[in-house]
């Protein structure tokens, strides 16, 4: 969740408060960093390391629901009600 709102992208919603997300998302990755340190103090890179695999996260996420959007269009598979609503939300 933290690492979510860190990068949200500012494009596709409307900002009332532009400085008060930048405030917020400093507070986050300063959250982020210092459990980073707490929990793997033998890595010190860890936290930038998580933050760098989000376009990754976002990509695969993207492409999986395309994927699931097809099978759903060809309606080979059966798939439960929720499932469904959920990736109607992600179209």
């Amino acid at each position: 969740m933290i690492i979510k709102s860190l990068f949200q992208p500012r494009n596709s919603m409307h900002i009332e408060d532009v400085d008060a997300v930048q405030k917020l998302q400093d507070v986050l990755h300063e959250a982020l960093q210092d459990y980073e340190a707490s929990q793997h103090p033998e890595d010190p890179r860890r936290a930038g390391k998580l933050l760098m695999t989000l376009p990754l996260l976002r990509q695969t996420s993207t492409k999986a629901v395309q994927h699931f959007y097809s099978i759903k269009q060809d309606g080979k598979v059966p798939m439960h009600k929720l499932f469904l609503e959920l990736l109607e939300a992600k179209v």
